[in-house]
């Protein structure tokens, strides 16, 4: 490997060549604390020639453009200081020196054509048009969270520099203000373009993956999703020059990742994919397990299959972003409590789970009775009797997924389905625990943290009394039995447990409002609203019914 190192200033760099992020560098991705300790040791320091270490590049010596390896987030926010201080500038009508760092961001090439010395692609053309380029845009653009990035550092820059003229020319006026501001200006620019670099360039393209996969850039680590992408292109060389289908593709996995309304994270999805596939591995040592499995043979449908499974695990998340057939609607239903319940563990299964049902390996009904396999458990297990998981479920799952990803024979994926919910019923909490964790299960207008189990947990009990299974939930409230606010009196001890809720539609709901329960109960029979054994043979609500009905409840589901 043939490397070179010289330091550099960065007008010196500036002005030497253009700089190019390569396919596989990750986006522009400093939050405000990178930023702000940047600003701190580069401009507001006050001292020229502050060393911010090194940056690793490749191209032809003699070629005009260099690709940047390691520096990206550094050279981006630069260029970023340097826009915001040009329009500073003109603001404060210093026109030949905001012209002159104009100069500095783009110039002539060997051609003499005008040219933008950092040249990206992931924020293009958001970054030329609302941060390099002099003067107003010209197009309308939708921001992407990269390009807010770069636009909240824009924005810091500005405000910093504002701030800095403030407390410059406090108590001048005329003339000496207007040197003071340029004064200052001045310096930061100095300041800037002082900052001192070592550069190590490399001459090929197969060397700077070699090195990006040992690096971490300044201010933030590669993450799994960084070095995956870095390895998957180079297995995927383009055969077309003007065409790059592996990052025409990583980019469509990213955008999906980006649409989620769940806020995925891309790296946990790629770990998640994984273990849905291959074998155990937590997410830290995620790259060297793919990193010995693809090859150049195999990487492009490691990416196709990255790029195909994606839906499926948005779908998890987000159930109701997604068409599902009629059929399919108890999926839908068991994935929305999955969310409910905040669990991750059980992910890399289901995923192998919709994949495969998906591509009619596993019918509808292993699917369903598999999943909703795994919601009773964490329904029973961990929502409800708040037991933690080992890390032996974790295994568990991950082991069942690759099994059923991987078993060609239909047979024995049914038999691994079956013994799987076998296993799942062997954990869950006895039925002591999870009644105690019912028991501390309430709601009510002061206490709404656990509303969206609350409501699960009737809906999973009113399934149960009601014939009519057609019900639309989602125009339901819950309704207090005995009143959360009672006219003339305090409100039952256990007014806010689930004994004392029930489900009923937005009309009955108005007309029982907070009447006593001889009248509730009227209205409910008059209303037709089924009734489970404990609240039909009620005459009198209490505490001692709510306990009743609670105790109930919990037994109904837990040996549903």
């Amino acid at each position: 490997m043939n490397i070179t190192p010289t330091d550099k200033r960065i007008r010196t760099l500036f002005q030497a060549n253009f700089y190019k992020i390569p396919r596989f560098q990750r986006p522009y991705s400093w939050d405000k604390g990178n930023i702000e300790e940047f600003w701190n040791d580069a401009v507001a320091g006050g001292k020229e020639g502050y060393f911010i270490g090194s940056m690793v590049m490749f191209g032809d010596k003699g070629d005009q453009e260099l690709y940047v390896v390691d520096g990206q987030q550094r050279l981006t926010t630069i260029t970023i200081f340097l826009s915001a201080l040009r329009d500073t500038l003109l603001e404060a009508g210093e026109n030949d020196l905001a012209a002159g760092i104009q100069n500095v961001i783009q110039r002539n090439d060997i051609a003499n054509k005008q040219r933008y010395v950092l040249l990206t692609e992931t924020s293009y053309p958001y970054l030329q048009e609302y941060v390099q380029k002099l003067g107003a845009p010209e197009i309308a653009i939708e921001p992407t969270d990269e390009e807010k990035g770069i636009q909240s550092a824009y924005d810091f820059a500005r405000e910093k520099y504002k701030a800095m003229l403030t407390e410059a020319a406090a108590d001048l006026e005329g003339a000496k203000r207007k040197a003071a501001i340029r004064k200052h200006l001045e310096a930061a620019r100095d300041r800037l373009l002082g900052l001192e670099v070592i550069i190590v360039q490399l001459d090929n393209e197969d060397d700077a993956y070699i090195v990006f996969e040992t690096l971490n850039t300044r201010g933030k680590d590669l993450e799994p999703k960084d070095l995956i992408k870095n390895l998957l292109t180079k297995l995927i060389r383009p055969k077309n020059a003007d065409v790059d289908p592996a990052k025409l593709k990583w980019k469509a996995l990213m955008d999906q990742i980006a649409a989620s309304s769940a806020k995925i994270d891309a790296s946990t999805y790629l770990h998640h994919f994984w273990l849905s596939r291959y074998d155990y591995t937590p997410e830290r040592t995620l790259f060297d397990k793919i990193k010995k499995r693809v090859t150049k043979v195999n990487a492009s449908a490691m990416l196709d299959a990255m790029v195909e499974d994606v839906e499926q695990y948005r779908r998890i998340f987000e159930p109701d972003n997604f068409p599902w057939d009629n059929e399919a609607e108890p999926l839908k239903r068991s994935l929305r409590a999955l969310t409910v319940f905040k669990v991750r563990q059980p992910t890399p299964m289901v995923l192998s789970l919709l994949r495969a049902y998906r591509d009619k390996r596993i019918s509808l009904k292993q699917a369903r009775e598999t999943l909703d396999a795994i919601e009773r458990f964490h329904f029973m297990h961990t929502a409800v009797a708040g037991l933690s998981s080992s890390g032996g479920v974790s295994f568990m799952y991950a082991a069942a997924a690759r099994d059923l990803t991987n078993e060609d024979d239909a047979q024995k994926r049914a038999k691994g389905l079956r013994e799987f919910i076998a296993k799942l019923k062997a954990r869950q909490p006895e039925e002591e625990a999870f009644a105690t964790g019912f028991d501390d299960l309430g709601y009510s207008n002061t206490e709404t943290r656990n509303k969206g189990l609350i409501r699960y947990v009737l809906e999973r009990f009113d399934r149960q009394v009601r014939a009519d299974a057609a019900i639309d939930y989602g125009k339901m409230t819950i309704e207090h039995i005995g009143p959360q606010n009672p006219a003339g009196s305090a409100p039952l001890t256990g007014f806010a447990t689930i004994g004392n809720l029930v489900l009923v539609s937005d009309d009955l709901n108005g007309k029982l409002k907070n009447k006593p329960f001889p009248e509730k109960k009227q209205i409910m029979i008059a209303s037709k609203l089924p009734m489970d054994p404990v609240l039909a043979a009620a005459d009198d609500w209490g505490d001692a019914q709510i306990e009743q009905r609670t105790a109930a409840i919990a037994a109904a589901l837990y040996a549903a």
